[in-house]
């Protein structure tokens, strides 16, 4: 593709972007939450065990969104907006294969279509810069554990984010962000006790718009003074730089809150690699061991 081409695509999965935050009345500054987003256009999304593919959309009998339950939490997200892409722009059946690098490099037109759609719905030039601003974030002089935080709360991968922030926005130069990718995520996380195949969800003051999704196995930081419901689907860990850390050890739902002011937001927890509907993965199983 040439450069007008792909100014013309980006322009136009912008707007499509935009057309769908509308329809399904989120505002320009907030976060989304992918699944329930897709289900307000339409599309029944399920998780399915996939080693080699990223995810699948069908259009018929009727439109789905299969997502691959090995994947990482924020690569799934975006899969699940990439796909509903295709639905939007009415791609046909698709079956995406596992990814590794830019999307930007995508020489398929759709592909790169569906790519820059779930890129502008889940990453807004307007919601990451209310993101910045509202945490007082100056974008020249960013953190890796300022990009972390920024990453979970808009539910994408570390480098996702940073890509987004690059090639798509223009707010870092690429010197920033090659000096910011040093910093592997795995490395961030360990300082948190996570291992490698659990995630690290960073909750701050700031966080609005959409619920807490964790997974068993993964761990939950939240901002110093945060009182979180005592329940047994997670545990209280410790507290590493000054906050409160949780490892969530069922499937459940609770709330986080802060007496000092109203902050409050809900939590949600999955099991790990959950198969079947999205919009079950949440819900109590009276058969897992809570010991």
């Amino acid at each position: 593709m040439d450069t007008h081409t792909r100014r013309q695509l980006v322009l136009r999965a912008a707007a499509r972007a935009e057309h769908v935050r509308v329809k399904c009345n989120i505002r320009p500054t907030s976060p989304i939450d992918p699944i329930s987003v897709a289900g307000q256009r339409g599309c029944e999304v399920l998780y399915m065990s996939l080693p080699s593919l990223e995810g699948v959309y069908s259009p018929t009998p009727r439109p789905a969104i299969i997502l691959g339950s090995e994947r990482p939490a924020g690569r799934r997200a975006y899969t699940c907006m990439h796909e509903l892409g295709h639905h939007e722009f009415k791609h046909g059946v698709r079956l995406e294969e596992l990814k590794k690098g830019n999307p930007q490099m995508t020489k398929d037109p759709d592909e790169f279509l569906a790519d820059m759609f779930a890129a502008n719905l889940l990453m807004s030039q307007a919601s990451i810069r209310h993101a910045l601003k509202v945490r007082s974030v100056d974008i020249k002089k960013i953190e890796p554990m300022q990009v972390l935080c920024l990453a979970s709360f808009f539910g994408v991968g570390y480098g996702t984010l940073l890509d987004q922030m690059t090639f798509t926005l223009g707010l870092l130069n690429h010197a920033s962000r090659e000096h910011l990718k040093k910093a592997k995520p795995k490395d961030l996380k360990a300082r948190f006790d996570c291992t490698a195949s659990s995630e690290l969800v960073m909750v701050d003051a700031f966080w609005q718009g959409r619920a807490v999704d964790i997974e068993v196995g993964d761990t939950l930081a939240l901002y110093p003074g945060s009182i979180l419901e005592d329940k047994p689907c997670i545990l209280r860990h410790q507290i590493i730089d000054g906050r409160p850390t949780f490892k969530a050890v069922a499937r459940g739902l609770l709330r986080a809150y802060h007496d000092c002011n109203d902050w409050a937001v809900n939590i949600r927890i999955a099991p790990k690699q959950y198969a079947g509907l999205a919009q079950h993965r949440f819900l109590d199983d009276p058969e897992e061991d809570l010991t």
